[in-house]
């Protein structure tokens, strides 16, 4: 079964260049945890204790959502729909808000010469299965009304389905299991950092929306 159109899967990780300070101010678990924080929870308090700016903070928050809105807008373009962008905006935010009820701890299980290995133990929600839902309900009240062009009816079926997918953000209850992430850690400006950002967000965004 095909979804009409997936959500952004891949978090846009900036790398955080922070301020030295005569060696790491955390350990990797916390520093892992505080970007984990930043980006799944909106909470800046921990990437905050380890020196990043809220000049820095805001760019950061801005890359992921222009990413976020993008690929939203480029999966409404290829089924030759618009999405307005106060829709757009509530839909982002709905999904921030489901993100944000996740929970996550940290441990470092080897350290080594300037490197470390870190797992996340998070908690996630099936966000295939969530879109799909929200699809496949608004394709039923889509067939069930009566419309004079093909144009109409397909303008109608993503309303809806936007509509019901902003719902089930909102609507969201995480997993009472965890799913595991290792991430492979590196001092940069001595601050503990993944040692790919790009891999560690993918891996990441997969884990809290059902995909491992």
């Amino acid at each position: 079964m095909k979804r009409f159109f997936s959500i952004l899967l891949c978090l846009c990780l900036c790398t955080v260049f922070l301020p030295g300070c005569n060696g790491p101010k955390k350990n990797a678990a916390d520093s892992i945890k505080a970007i984990y924080d930043l980006y799944i929870l909106d909470d800046t308090a921990g990437i905050t204790s380890l020196g990043m700016t809220e000049e820095d903070i805001n760019a950061a928050r801005q890359t992921y959502d222009n990413s976020l809105k993008e690929n939203i807008r480029s999966n409404f373009a290829k089924s030759g729909q618009e999405i307005e962008e106060e829709t757009l905006d509530e839909l982002c935010q709905a999904r921030k808000a489901a993100l944000s009820k996740m929970k996550a701890s940290a441990e470092i299980v080897s350290e080594s010469e300037g490197k470390a290995t870190v797992v996340i133990h998070t908690t996630y929600f099936d966000e295939a299965d969530l879109d799909a839902d929200a699809f496949f309900s608004a394709k039923e009240t889509a067939q069930q009304q009566n419309f004079s062009i093909a144009e109409e009816q397909q303008s109608f079926l993503m309303d809806t389905y936007t509509q019901n997918l902003i719902n089930a953000y909102q609507n969201v209850t995480p997993s009472e299991k965890t799913t595991d992430i290792s991430v492979d850690c590196v001092i940069q400006n001595n601050t503990w950092v993944p040692a790919n950002m790009s891999s560690f967000g993918s891996e990441l965004a997969l884990a809290v929306t059902g995909h491992r």
